[in-house]
């Protein structure tokens, strides 16, 4: 019986101590706990399939970073804020620090002192906007590492300084839209922020008169925040309430916010587009039913979460005493664990995190879920590079999952409007032939052989012809023996064959030719200039392969450009004269004859020996068939 009696003393007891720490007026922490209500996730089954598709996500940098929160790219390169203060780019092999706003501290237990970066946004002109928790938000320019405070988080706004800033977008003119999550605790006591009521803020920053003003108010734990694309409308996470909100900007609801959805399977964190309109929504911690938060089952209960925080407080109190007496590690490292979300990890009683795809109208399009140790706690969804990156509030690595993989449909989309995008790009050079171009060039060890014109011309490197070339010529030097032919390259025109000879003034250094409808594709090789073979005067034939120890080949280099562009021919050997003329087509035939010279007398006898002997066999065989 006396034990019965002692047990029901400390009952009586304990419970009078609860009572008189509930009831007594103007103990901390102050803040407001009065009834509200939220539709929780297990009032209403979800219409949607949940899908695995996040098992075997790549892990980086293990051990090398903490808390990457969020992300934001431009021009291809990728950014976060980690925890110790630092904004880093994220590339293939190594992760770059860019910028800290806090101050020098000694670990991640000081994180007031040195500063959480969450929310980042690029604006159209690459300039990084940046949201401290503790400090307010920053614009940086990420190749110079200057920044520049935008808001400072210990000025009020309507009353009130700002004691959580958490996220942020930029609209077109510039205007900064950002959520305050709480105007009562700092990030580090967000526990007190969760069990208290709603003071979660929605604020625009005006650049035009750098004003901030207060949209909404009294959001349950306020996190990630997006325009929509045409910027009519702007979505608001609120985490404690498993909610969203829309706020409208445009239109006749300007002003006025609606539910855009709730009851969702989770606390949602972080919000990014889908570069489709619509929204990924991370949920960093999965509830239903059979798996509630503590949090959210205490809402109903206002004494209850009174007590929860006076009690605390209690827990911290000595050891803030003890700081401010004799500051020390021990009592830091206390002070951060109690009330940080760090030990609300213990709540977390199923480990899966969940993705959400949600149309502009609130619509889940696709749910994706990962159980498990590494694929966990999951506060940030963001397509980059076709991956899904993957980021946390608590582990020591970045995850990325292939978009094929998480969301094919987004990656299929992605692949086609890469292809249009490369093809657009495409650099194409044109060979087509041009009237009137005349061309004096030295001709080469191969003979001209006639190509077929394609109706899709390609890149190609040439030596000096009529046509456009990305190149410098190949330099040969002959014999004295041998003498310089110079021919005349035609190329395929849809002119009669008797006009395809014609000239035209040549440039000074370069020689360009205008792309057409009608182009041929030509491929030289390192010492054979390819050109069409003329349809009415014969090419002269090719001189024989000098073996001059001067002779050397150039190497001919390949490249593609956007444009056709002129190249210099250069020429240290022989002077190339160009004249300019307009000739009829007899007139250039007899300009060219006059140019040719035979390479010497020897060359001269063997070619007539081989002309005479084909005419006297045709000769004879003619006979023959006359006889006969």
């Amino acid at each position: 019986m006396g034990y019965l009696k002692s047990i029901g003393t400390v009952i009586i007891y304990t419970c009078l101590f609860f009572a008189v720490i509930t009831f007594l007026p103007g103990l901390p922490p102050d803040a407001e706990f009065s009834e509200y209500s939220i539709k929780r996730p297990g009032d209403t089954p979800n219409p949607f399939e949940l899908k695995n598709r996040l098992q075997g996500a790549e892990v980086l940098f293990s051990g090398e970073i903490k808390g990457p929160e969020s992300f934001a790219s431009y021009n291809g390169e990728l950014y976060t804020g980690i925890r110790g203060g630092y904004v880093v780019k994220i590339e293939e092999n190594r992760i770059v620090p860019v910028v800290k706003f806090g101050k020098k501290c000694d670990g991640l237990w000081q994180e007031e002192r040195c500063g959480r970066p969450l929310g980042l946004q690029f604006n159209s002109k690459g300039d990084l906007f940046v949201i401290d928790a503790y400090y307010g938000i920053f614009k940086v320019n990420v190749n110079t590492r200057q920044y520049t405070n935008i808001v400072n988080s210990s000025e009020p706004i309507e009353g009130k300084a700002p004691r959580l800033l958490n996220a942020l977008d930029i609209a077109k003119n510039g205007d900064i839209y950002w959520v305050d999550s709480s105007a009562d605790f700092s990030l580090q006591d967000g526990i007190y922020s969760c069990l208290a009521n709603p003071s979660g803020r929605l604020i625009r920053y005006n650049a035009a008169t750098k004003k901030n003003q207060v949209l909404a108010k009294e959001l349950a734990f306020g996190n990630g925040v997006l325009l929509s694309d045409d910027e009519s409308f702007l979505i608001v996470l609120e985490s404690t309430a498993s909610r969203i909100i829309k706020y409208h900007l445009k239109g006749p609801k300007a002003g006025q916010q609606e539910v855009f959805a709730e009851g969702l399977p989770g606390m949602p964190d972080n919000v990014h587009s889908d570069g489709q309109g619509g929204f990924l929504v991370s949920l960093l911690v999965y509830i239903d039913s059979g798996h509630p938060m503590l949090l959210q089952s205490l809402i109903p209960h206002p004494q209850i979460r009174k007590l929860a925080s006076r009690l605390l407080y209690l827990i911290e109190a000595p050891f803030k005493f003890l700081q401010d007496v004799y500051p020390n590690y021990y009592a830091e490292r206390v002070l951060h664990s109690v009330g940080s979300f760090d030990s609300s990890r213990i709540l977390d009683t199923k480990e899966t995190s969940v993705i959400l795809r949600m149309s502009k109208t609130g619509t889940v399009l696709d749910a994706l879920y990962s159980e498990g140790e590494a694929v966990h706690g999951i506060s940030s969804a963001y397509i980059h590079n076709g991956y899904l990156w993957l980021g946390s509030p608590w582990n020591e690595y970045i995850m990325r999952v292939p978009l094929k993989q998480a969301f094919s449909d987004l990656s299929e989309s992605t692949k086609s409007s890469n292809v249009k995008q490369q093809k657009k790009e495409e650099p194409v050079i044109t060979v087509t032939s041009t009237p009137n171009v005349k061309v004096e060039t030295k001709p080469t060890n191969a003979k001209p052989a006639a190509q077929k014109p394609t109706a899709k011309p390609t890149a190609t490197t040439l030596k000096p012809t009529a046509q456009k070339v990305t190149a410098k010529p190949t330099t040969t030097t002959s014999k004295p023996t041998a003498q310089k032919v110079t021919a005349k390259p035609t190329t395929t025109t849809p002119k009669p064959p008797s006009q395809t000879s014609t000239t035209q003034k040549p440039a000074t250094d370069a020689t360009t030719s205008k792309p057409k409808a009608h182009s041929v594709t030509t491929t030289s090789s390192t010492t054979t200039t390819t050109t069409p073979k003329p349809p009415s005067t014969p090419s002269p034939p090719p001189p024989p392969p000098s073996s001059s120890p001067t002779a050397s080949k150039a190497p001919v280099k390949e490249t593609k450009t956007d444009k056709p562009k002129e190249i210099n021919k250069d020429n240290s050997n022989s002077n190339v004269n160009r004249k300019s003329s307009n000739v009829d087509t007899e007139s250039s035939k007899r300009s060219n004859k006059a140019t040719e010279k035979p390479k010497s007398d020897e060359t001269i006898k063997i070619t007539a020996r081989a002309t005479e002997t084909k005419n006297s066999e045709a000769t004879e065989k003619k006979s023959d068939s006359t006889k006969k």
